[in-house]
């Protein structure tokens, strides 16, 4: 009997050996839980009974059965109550159910069996970090690294805790948390080298992951010290498939740092191959909104610019100068225009081209100003010549959750320079178009500068715009600048299309108003200025457009001055009307086209009041006079015509002696045309009026030799018709 019970015994043993390698082979736990009950089948020794229960314990803790394999763990420890093995992996049961102080009792009492489990410390260390005992842990690690069981995982953690790799025996002495960074080193060394070749996206975006957590374990944020590593790790998250990760990553690091351009450059590029959701949240951007509020922060950041400039250099051998970047800018907005959605699709108000050209719009400016400084979170980097500044427009600076500081800034702006307070607000449209030479789309902007709860409630009301034309009509016609600006049977104003008073997305809108006591009213007043400054400006477009349009650019003109009654800028608003007016006119005149000239002059006269009148009633008797002077120097002159210019330019400035003199001479002439034409009677009713407008003009001009020796010419032949029409007896 003796010989087959040794035999029942080896075959056991050989039985968990083939069950154990099978586990080692990640075969399945199928085969291997065949072996170890097979194993137990053959009434083994109870050391080898122990192996088969532990064999089975594993099995079932890798299936997640905890229970099952607590219970083949325990059957283990009964088989052999001194055994090491059994206590090592009940500690590693209890730990995986979370009850980390039986754990530390069981690997505890593996390491006092007479064959300690040396396992046991590297897991009890684990076990006492996260019971917070470090001290304990350190020195579980520290003795499992002497004992050569600490693999390259547990010496990242022990590297954490402030264990370092024994030198000849000594200790490091390092303190908690002095390894993250070597830790995190070589985890990005490790994610690098997965890109390397042939990338693995997925591995190294879970490597870079794993730094990442291991920085913001230990207190910190993975930003400036590193290299642009979040720039880095969004970047492969986002190849890697987990755009939207990605996204949300690199977005908490740019509020975290908004200078560092690296962020913001993998974030936009993020954004804009992310895709719209068919349902967003009403208060939530779009993608392409964020992405145009980070592209538009890149064009105009010097430092990215650099960045291009050098990595350029680097690829092609060659030197990319300064001088490059604005033709590198614009082609690199054209290149984001082209990627954002078509107008009308979407789900903005305002189109996405535009939009992004009020954000560069904007940029450009701040940019102009120096930047907008922030607090970047790394003491060491704020002293930076240059740095810790951030660049974009209104979109980025809502988009950061800075729009409180922002509107700080740009109020102490105004009276210098570089004012903010306008571009970076709804009223940027409008400027945008005015500076484009649009002044009929500028007012379209200025028709609604609500956020969309607002623009609701408003249409429901039949609320108007700033730059409508009944809004706030009214005051008075032409030449009506004494008079009220209202009337006890006229219409109330329309409501200002703009946020409510306690709007809560007012300040996101307009960050530049944000830090004005008054903000609302101020938008108010502002959006009526430019208002009225499209509406002279559209004026006079419509006069020296190639058909002008005398009639539109009256009406212009007339709501412009409208605008200026509620802004109590009437007088003002007159001389500039009238300032474009002369300007108009003197180009149709410099160009020979007089009749256009007059055309202008005396449709400006309709709209203006008596203050300014003198100043166009001048310039329009000069022209009237040289259209005149010119019509009856012509081959065959129309003199009635040219009679007539004559005749209003001596009315509106009586003291042109030149107009004077040739209104007698035309008039002698078309006296002279009616006596030959028959017309006796209306040659004398000719001279007599070309005796008494040269003696009137004698009294602005006594002596004149010129308009005396003409006068008396009038008056000779007008003795001499009188004459004639008395013989004949008519």
């Amino acid at each position: 009997m003796a010989p087959r019970g040794e035999s029942a015994v080896a075959e056991a043993e050989t039985v968990c050996g083939e069950g154990e390698l099978a586990l080692g082979r990640g075969d399945g736990g199928s085969a291997a839980e065949v072996c170890f009950r097979r194993a137990l089948s053959l009434a083994p020794a109870p050391e080898v009974a122990a192996r088969a229960h532990v064999g089975l314990g594993r099995v079932h803790l890798t299936s997640g059965d905890v229970d099952d394999a607590r219970t083949e763990f325990q059957h283990a420890h009964d088989a052999v109550p001194d055994g090491s093995v059994p206590l090592f992996w009940l500690g590693c049961t209890s730990a995986h159910q979370g009850e980390l102080a039986a754990a530390d009792g069981y690997f505890t009492r593996s390491l006092a069996c007479p064959a300690p489990h040396l396992r046991a410390l590297v897991q009890r260390g684990y076990v006492r970090a996260k019971l917070g005992w470090w001290g304990q842990a350190r020195a579980d690690l520290r003795a499992a690294g002497r004992g050569g069981v600490l693999d390259a995982e547990g010496w990242w953690v022990a590297a954490v805790l402030g264990v370092g790799r024994p030198v000849g025996g000594a200790d490091d002495g390092a303190t908690p948390g002095s390894g993250v960074r070597l830790v995190g080193g070589l985890l990005r060394k490790a994610g690098l080298a997965a890109l390397g070749g042939r990338a693995e996206w997925v591995r190294a975006a879970e490597l870079f992951g794993a730094a990442w957590e291991l920085d913001r374990g230990a207190g910190g944020f993975p930003a400036l010290a590193d290299g642009g590593f979040p720039a880095l790790y969004g970047a492969t998250l986002a190849v890697g498939g987990r755009r939207e990760l990605a996204v949300e990553l690199l977005d908490t690091a740019a509020r975290r740092d908004p200078a560092d351009h690296r962020v913001t450059h993998a974030l936009a590029i993020a954004l804009l191959n992310s895709h719209t959701p068919e349902a967003p949240l009403p208060q939530t951007p779009a993608p392409w909104e964020q992405a145009i509020a980070a592209w538009g922060a890149l064009l105009h950041d010097e430092f990215f610019w650099e960045r291009v400039r050098h990595a350029a250099g680097r690829r092609y051998g060659l030197e990319v100068g300064a001088d490059l970047v604005p033709e590198l800018r614009t082609g690199l907005r054209d290149a984001v225009t082209r990627r954002l959605p078509e107008e009308g699709t979407g789900g903005g108000r305002i189109a996405p081209d535009l939009l992004l050209q009020r954000e560069a719009d904007a940029a450009r400016l701040l940019a102009e100003a120096g930047g907008f400084p922030v607090d970047r979170g790394e003491p060491s980097q704020r002293e930076a010549p240059g740095r810790g500044r951030l660049h974009g427009g209104p979109l980025r600076i809502a988009a950061l959750g800075r729009v409180r500081e922002f509107g700080t800034f740009a109020a102490a702006t105004e009276s210098g320079r570089h004012p903010l307070v306008q571009p970076f607000s709804e009223l940027g449209f409008a400027h945008l178009q005015l500076n484009a030479g649009q002044p009929a789309d500028a007012l379209a902007a200025l028709t609604e500068l609500r956020c969309r709860d607002c623009r609701a409630r408003g249409r429901a009301a039949g609320a108007g715009g700033v730059g409508a034309g009944r809004t706030g009509e009214t005051g008075g016609g032409p030449g009506e600048e004494g008079r009220g600006s209202g009337s006890a049977s006229a219409p109330p104003p329309t409501p200002e299309p703009v946020c409510a008073p306690n709007c809560p997305r007012f300040d996101e809108l307009n960050p530049g108003y944000a830090g004005l006591p008054d903000r609302r009213r101020r938008l108010v007043r502002d959006a009526r200025e430019l208002a009225l400054h499209a509406r002279v400006t559209l004026g006079r477009d419509e006069l020296s457009a190639p058909r002008p349009d005398f009639d539109a650019a009256a009406a212009c003109w007339r709501r412009a001055l409208v605008h200026s009654r509620r802004l109590e800028r009437y007088r003002h608003t007159q001389a500039d009307i009238v300032a474009l007016s002369l300007a108009a006119a003197k180009d149709a005149y410099r160009a020979g086209r007089l009749s256009l000239a007059v055309a202008t002059l005396e449709t400006t006269r309709t709209v203006i009041g008596a203050n300014e009148r003198p100043r166009l009633d001048g310039q329009l008797a000069r022209v009237l006079a040289d259209r005149g002077i010119g019509e009856a120097n012509r081959e065959e002159p129309a003199l009635d015509e040219s009679a007539a210019d004559l005749r209003r330019s001596v009315a509106l400035s009586p003291r042109q002696r030149r107009a004077q003199l040739s209104l007698g001479i035309v008039l002698r002439v078309l006296a002279l045309r009616r006596w030959g034409s028959g017309s006796l009677s209306g040659a004398r009713a000719t001279l007599e009026e070309a005796t008494e407008r040269l003696t009137a003009a004698l009294t602005h001009f006594p002596d004149d030799p010129e308009i005396t020796e003409e006068r008396n010419r009038a008056q000779s032949e007008l003795d001499f018709v009188r004459g004639q029409f008395d013989e004949s007896g008519r």
